[in-house]
């Protein structure tokens, strides 16, 4: 007993020298860290500071007088007797918001006075802003570093070897972010990682190590301690080497996504069996997925999408018991849902979109209760949605989209899913969305996609206990009904999207949606929604209301500040465009074409403008285009068809030089085509300035458009020759196609909201609209013009041209040889003119030619025959061409109807005429002289009867011997 009391008392006794000598450390090291850092480190950090911008909020406790230990963002210890500043911490306190660089420091956060810092642990500056600088030399003097984090700092230029200095690093993050500035890159190798023996954690995505591209790996397995290792995006498009003894046993992290190494796995992966998560989507790699993926049996995520991978899948990968999250999306899988994924019971997130599946959803699928994230979208897969998937009580995302799946899906399916926030159904055309009207669901769902479904007619009743949509898709449901109230006032907090186009619902909007605080993106097109526009809330940024009935005028209060695509085409408003218009700074997508809009376009527009469409076409506008249209110089789309605007086109217009697509057509425009067209607007892809009343000749400059493949000048009054210039149209000497960009693309959403241009050609005779396939479209019309001369035979340079419409004006001369050459040609036609000469044979070797017109001309000869010629049986493409002569039109051209086969046979043909006629003029004359003096001169008359006498008798004499 008494010994057990002695231990007892000599274990306390212990227990008080330790805990006193512990207080005596810690009184003494708050005495020194209440003496403060010392003034050098303080004035490092000042000067820090000073060269610093947007560091009010931040730095606003970095006080001269003050102890820097108290700074915000500086970490002080105390180890040796002196305080020293051990870690600076100066992450952007919005890192969590990618795009929020508002509050980031900016300037030189990588200071010279840094190197003060000797006793730096930590530095600590990701998500600011370096400004595009590289990260400088020094930091590699920065010897007791153990963490360096600069990701997202905006630098760039060769990263710095002497960064291999610092030996005591364990951490070291430098992904970039490439979108803001270059990218950051090495200018060799990555040897310098060699003296990084400590480092857990690398990370330099983004950055571009193609240099070091052949010998990274052997780099990285110099790294033994490494745990975790991020290469996404780093321009690595060699191929890792296949066969390597890796070194990396404590590797648990490999991340080498998006890079383009076009090979099968390599096999040292399969050695790496402490990997917890591997990612290598969209990496390039091809072939088989290898039966050695087994061997990673400690995997918990595994990344394969966006490859080149096909089916089928090695058995052995269901045996990866801890697998959480699958991701084999965008591959050629084929085949069914392989049923052994049913194995993978610990699975979080399955994703097989785009995985070329088909067959049935099986209903084993509800056995894997885990899910919480389950994505089958764009496959084929067919059949029933199996109810079984309402076993799956945790999961929150179900996509089912873009398959071809049938029957109905009601609330049997989804009643169980309490946990449910995203329904993604939308592209199954014969799936049938019937939820009962007045079922109240047990979730609150944050996303609806059900889109090209059917859905019944009504509007979806159950919508109405939904609170916390943010984003709802209805578009090309069959709706046929009106918008509930309710409907708006239902998640009026947290609405952000809403997309119910393509539907027939009918009625008014309310007078005022500015309750909807949030909405940001509004799409009821291609209704049957009539009345006035109301007031939209402030946040909205899309407004597509086009293809509707709305009336009445545009209301001012309509341009909100974040406005920035307005498309309302094809209603009936009317009155004038309000001059709010021009100060709606976020503009730039503006369109009313196909309304009743009268009065003058707004002269308001300032400089600084976002607008890259505008179309106002089909209105009823009046007056000249104003000179501040000028200011809108990233225009690249310019629709003012179709109104009566008149006078010549502003010289300030040059200054659009972004313009791709021009139409001004069907107008009262006049004065010259100017020259200025030609040398500024140099992108150009279309320009339509038919039907309007401009004159003179056409400017050789326009030839200078390379990239010009659609040029409608028609029905005006030009004159003079085409010039030889247009045979120098790049873009129509070309036989291949270059897609116009859309005039705009908004991601909304799961997918994008995306704009198509338009356009009305005639072609074939008739006016069509194009969109989709305008960039297809290759097309010179200059008809019903009073231009003249030859056609040049430079036009025959555009073998990508689709059609030439010259008709209706007074070119002379021959169709030149060289026509031959336009071997995409489609539509010709030169009717109306004063053509001459042959039809050139080689017109024959126009293999795609469907469309021809040659009529009221003057052309001779036989009609060529052979190839796609002799498909255009029509003879009413050579009527009025009394010189012509063929199979086609019954007229043989061997019974002297075929005068002037060419030019200059016409020429020849003419003077033997002539030399017929005066033979025989002669010969008339002669012989009528000769009767006058028989008639007059008895003594001639009886002489020359005598004569025929006596000849006659000797004639008959010799006859009878």
């Amino acid at each position: 007993m008494s010994s057990t009391l002695m231990h007892r008392r000599r274990r306390y006794f212990f227990m008080l020298c330790w805990l006193t000598s512990h207080a005596l450390c810690s009184t003494e090291a708050v005495k020194v860290v209440s003496e403060g850092c010392s003034p050098a480190e303080r004035d490092a950090l000042l000067l820090l500071k000073a060269g610093i911008r947007n560091s009010s909020a931040l730095l606003s406790s970095w006080a001269a007088q003050a102890d820097c230990c108290a700074w915000s963002g500086v970490v002080c210890r105390n180890r040796t007797g002196d305080v020293r500043v051990a870690e600076l911490n100066l992450q952007n306190p919005n890192a969590e918001q990618t795009n929020e660089y508002d509050t980031a420091l900016s300037g030189e956060l990588l200071n010279p006075s840094l190197s003060s810092l000797t006793a730096l642990r930590s530095l600590n500056l990701s998500y600011n802003d370096l400004g595009g600088a590289p990260i400088p030399a020094f930091v590699g003097s920065l010897r007791q570093l153990r963490v360096l984090d600069l990701r997202w700092c905006n630098f760039a230029g060769n990263l710095p070897p002497h960064l291999g200095n610092l030996t005591n690093l364990r951490y070291l993050d430098l992904k970039s972010n490439s979108f803001l500035q270059d990218r950051p890159r090495v200018d060799s190798s990555l040897d310098w990682l060699k003296g990084l023996s400590s480092l857990t954690y690398l990370d330099m995505s983004d950055v571009d190590l193609s240099a070091a591209a052949y010998n990274w790996v052997s780099t990285i397995n110099s790294l033994p301690a490494l745990r975790q290792l991020k290469l996404f995006l780093c321009n690595l498009d060699v191929p890792p080497s296949l066969d390597l003894e890796l070194n990396l046993t404590s590797l648990t992290t490999l991340d080498l996504s998006l890079n383009r190494f076009h090979s099968t796995f390599p096999n040292w992966l399969w050695n790496l069996t402490g990997l917890l998560s591997l990612q290598l989507g969209y990496s390039g790699l091809q072939g088989q997925l290898p039966p050695e993926i087994g061997n990673l049996i400690n995997l918990v995520n595994l990344d394969l999408s966006l490859n080149s991978l096909h089916g089928p899948l090695p058995t052995s990968i269901w045996k990866l018991k801890n697998l959480a999250n699958l991701d084999l999306s965008f591959n050629f899988l084929g085949d069914s849902l392989p049923a052994g994924i049913m194995n993978l019971s610990s699975l979080s997130t399955l994703n097989l979109a785009n995985c070329s599946l088909t067959g049935p959803i099986p209903t084993e699928l509800g056995n894997l209760t885990t899910l919480k994230y389950l994505y089958l979208d764009l496959n084929s897969l067919s059949g029933r949605v199996p109810v079984e998937i309402g076993k799956l009580l945790d999961l929150a995302q179900l996509d089912l989209s873009a398959n071809s799946l049938r029957g109905n899906i009601s609330e049997f399916h989804i009643s169980n899913l309490t946990k449910l926030k995203c329904l993604f159904l939308f592209d199954n055309p014969l799936l049938t969305v019937s939820i009962d009207y007045d079922w109240i669901p047990p979730f609150q769902l944050h996303v609806v996609d059900f889109s090209s479904c059917v859905s019944g007619g009504r509007f979806p009743g159950w919508l109405r206990w939904q609170h916390s949509i943010k984003s709802i898709n209805l578009y090309n449901t069959g709706i046929e009904d009106t918008l509930p109230e309710w409907f708006w006032n239902s998640s009026s907090s947290t609405i952000l999207a809403v997309d119910f186009s393509r539907n027939k619902i009918s009625g008014a909007l309310p007078t005022s949606l500015e309750s909807l605080t949030q909405l940001y993106y509004l799409n009821l097109a291609s209704n049957l929604l009539e009345g006035p526009i109301p007031h939209f809330p402030p946040s909205l940024s899309l407004l597509d209301l086009s293809f509707n009935l709305f009336s009445g005028p545009l209301p001012s209060t309509l341009f909100t500040p974040h406005l920035s695509y307005l498309i309302l085409s094809h209603n009936h408003i009317n009155g004038r465009i309000p001059s709010d218009v021009c100060y709606c700074m976020r503009l730039e997508r503006f369109n009313l074409s196909n309304n009743q809009i009268f009065g003058e376009i707004p002269g308001c527009w300032p400089e600084g403008s976002l607008l890259s469409f505008v179309h106002l076409g089909n209105n009823m506008l009046s007056g000249e285009i104003p000179s501040s249209v000028g200011n809108l110089t990233r225009l690249e789309f310019l629709h003012l068809n179709d109104n009566n605007l008149s006078g010549r086109l502003p010289f300030s217009l040059q200054k659009c030089s972004q313009l791709l697509v021009v139409d001004l057509g069907d107008n009262k425009f006049s004065g010259n085509v100017p020259v200025w067209i030609g040398q500024s607007w140099l992108q150009l892809r279309a320009l339509r300035l038919r039907s309007n009343m401009f004159d003179g000749d056409i400017a050789p400059q326009l030839g200078q458009l390379r990239d010009l493949q659609i040029v409608d000048l028609s029905n005006n009054t030009l004159s003079g020759p085409i010039p030889d210039s247009f045979g120098n149209f790049s873009a129509l000497i070309s036989t291949s196609a270059r897609p116009l960009p859309p005039f705009f693309t908004m991601f909304v959403g799961n997918g994008d909201y995306e704009g198509i241009e338009s356009m009305a050609l005639v072609t074939k005779g008739d006016q069509l609209i194009f969109s989709t396939i305008l960039y297809l479209v290759k097309t010179i019309d200059l008809s019903s013009n009073n231009l003249s001369g030859e056609i040049p035979k430079e036009l025959g340079y555009l073998a990508g041209l689709h059609t030439l419409n010259l008709s209706r004006n007074y070119f002379r001369g021959e169709i030149p040889d060289d026509i031959g050459r336009m071997t995409s040609l489609e539509t010709l036609d030169l009717s109306l003119n004063r053509l001459s000469g042959r039809i050139p044979q080689a017109m024959s070797e126009l293999n795609y030619l469907n469309h021809l017109n040659l009529s009221y001309n003057n052309l001779s000869g036989e009609i060529p025959f052979g190839n796609q010629l002799q498909t255009l049986d029509d003879a009413s493409i050579y009527i009025s061409n009394p010189y012509l002569c063929g199979v086609l039109i019954n007229k043989s051209c061997f019974n002297g109807n075929n005068i002037n086969a060419s030019s200059e046979e016409y020429g020849m043909a003419s003077q033997m005429l002539s030399i017929y006629l005066s033979h025989a003029l002669g010969f008339l004359i002669g012989l009528w002289s000769v009767f006058v003096l028989l008639l007059f001169q008895k003594d001639w008359r009886n002489s020359y009867f005598k004569m025929i006498d006596k000849g006659y008798a000797a004639t008959k004499r010799k006859m009878r011997n």
